[in-house]
């Protein structure tokens, strides 16, 4: 059998419209808490060194798009790409920072989960990439809908997981300065 642990050496994060104006729209779970859960994964991404791809799309009025400063005060190094497609994998300069990587597992989170989340999913896969689904740091725009979605990302091969989950994953020994961190992590979540 596989390892069936992730390794964070083989892992890329992918962000998917966290930026202002879509997280505060009214989802499945509040926007604060995807928000928080998202400044875990990218706090787990600058203590692991793994690379970070933020993708956002333009506003209706043109102007610049803003991150929410959760992931981008967080992760020093990231890459912001706008998209301009449902399917970021129709997007010749986000497969590029994929590829870039070398990397093959991508785990990604995002609002919404039936738009960016789903399509980095289906086309990841379709692509031949692992791809996990932080469930804490995604929304939907309906339980239903959301929920669709969701089983349709198995259906496909994807994992459902958590930042929480992958916070235990990545942990290690928690007795040493790396893995101390790491399982702070959770504490940072729950708010101890």
């Amino acid at each position: 059998m596989k390892n069936p642990k992730l390794s964070p050496q083989d892992a890329v994060i992918i962000f998917g419209d966290l930026q202002a104006g879509i997280v505060d729209l009214p989802l499945t779970v509040p926007g604060a808490q995807v928000v928080r859960a998202a400044a875990g994964l990218a706090r787990l991404a600058e203590l692991l060194d793994i690379p970070v791809i933020a993708l956002s799309i333009p506003k209706r009025d043109a102007s610049a798009t803003k991150l929410v400063p959760e992931i981008t005060s967080t992760r020093a190094n990231f890459r912001h790409i706008q998209r301009t497609r449902p399917d970021s994998f129709e997007n010749p300069e986000i497969v590029a920072a994929i590829e870039a990587t070398g990397r093959k597992t991508l785990i990604v989170c995002g609002v919404a989960t039936e738009i960016v989340v789903q399509w980095l999913v289906l086309s990841g896969i379709a692509n031949g990439y692992r791809v996990y689904v932080a469930v804490d740091a995604c929304g939907g725009l309906s339980a239903r809908s959301e929920e669709a979605s969701l089983r349709r990302f198995e259906a496909a091969g994807a994992v459902m997981t958590s930042v929480f989950s992958l916070t235990g994953e990545f942990a290690g020994d928690f007795t040493q300065p790396l893995g101390r961190d790491v399982i702070e992590v959770c504490y940072r979540l729950i708010g101890v």
